[in-house]
């Protein structure tokens, strides 16, 4: 007999009730009047005249499907115990009027659990890799309790892999985002990979990779810059570069490489570009000599030649 047989014959046996609420494993009202929802009552109450009564029998009265697939509700004396999935269904044969134990409640509310949590983890796992860290605080932030099973559990069909993750990381973010070494060692350790899976990790990006990456950058920041200094177009470079956590030496193999220079022609056309700009905004508060000067600060500030910068201001008198 399969396993899909098995669960229907089980059903078959079983009184379901109308399905729960979604995205519940219980009526809400039915857990709070519930005292069986947090912990079945103990078999040794105390009567009025204090003497204590005969233990509990717990008989399952219901079982009751819930929207969640394959998921269910179990009612013991008619009061909302614990959430079961099919396996847990079928395996301890819960129908209505089986006889339960104390012990056997808290295993299968424990199991109950778990196994939600596992197919949360999958779920998490089903958009892309994770780490461990990720995963556990995934299970923190949904509130559940049996955590370390959890992650054994995956561990196990090997689902949870930090070295592996790792090397999938350094690959995917040196490739596709074009990061250095230093930014991608800082984001692992963020997701709480260990310095060995690190360093592991970091082996699959090989020296010449990251000179390549950084040329790749560099041209990128380049082509924003034109209208720029050559001076400034040099530094932003360098800062993005060293941003995007490349080390000193490939930064400075890149600069040595890199064509910045631009003609004096390509130069003053940049610079008339940005002195326009902030004479322009100058103008709206400044005049006469005030205008000139604070013009001719902000293009030094931007990082051209004294004589490019005479040449403009020059030319602005000249139009006056």
């Amino acid at each position: 007999m399969t396993r899909e047989d098995e669960i229907k014959k089980a059903v078959k046996l079983i009184e379901l009730g109308p399905s729960s609420p979604k995205n519940s494993d219980a009526d809400p009202k039915q857990k709070k009047k519930s005292a069986a929802g947090k912990k079945i009552k103990s078999g040794k109450e105390k009567s009025q005249n204090n003497k204590p009564s005969e233990p509990d029998t717990y008989i399952i009265t219901k079982v009751q499907a819930q929207k969640a697939k394959n998921r269910f509700n179990i009612y013991i004396n008619d009061e909302y115990a614990f959430p079961v999935d099919d396996n847990l269904l079928v395996q301890h044969r819960l129908i209505k009027g089986k006889e339960l134990t104390e012990e056997e409640i808290d295993t299968l509310r424990e199991k109950g659990e778990m196994s939600k949590g596992y197919q949360a983890a999958l779920h998490y796992l089903n958009y892309k890799m994770r780490s461990e860290k990720e995963i556990v605080d995934y299970l923190i932030d949904k509130e559940y309790q049996t955590i370390e099973p959890i992650i054994e559990k995956l561990k196990t069909h090997r689902l949870i892999n930090d070295e592996e993750y790792a090397k999938s990381f350094v690959r995917t973010n040196s490739l596709l985002k074009l990061e250095g070494p230093r930014k991608i060692e800082r984001a692992m350790g963020e997701k709480g990979l260990s310095k060995s899976d690190i360093l592991t990790g970091l082996d699959e990006y090989s020296p010449e990779l990251q000179v390549e990456n950084a040329e790749k950058l560099a041209e990128k920041v380049l082509k924003r810059q034109r209208n720029k200094s050559s001076r400034e177009m040099n530094q932003k470079v360098r800062q993005q570069l060293m941003t995007s956590g490349f080390d000193s030496d490939v930064i400075q193999q890149v600069m040595d490489d890199l064509d910045v220079d631009q003609s004096d022609d390509e130069e003053y056309e940049a610079l008339k570009k940005q002195g326009e700009k902030a004479w322009t905004r100058y103008a709206r508060k400044y005049k006469g000599y005030d205008l000139f000067s604070r013009t001719k600060a902000f293009l030094y500030s931007k990082g051209y030649p004294s004589e490019l910068i005479d040449q403009f201001i020059n030319e602005k008198k000249e139009d006056e």
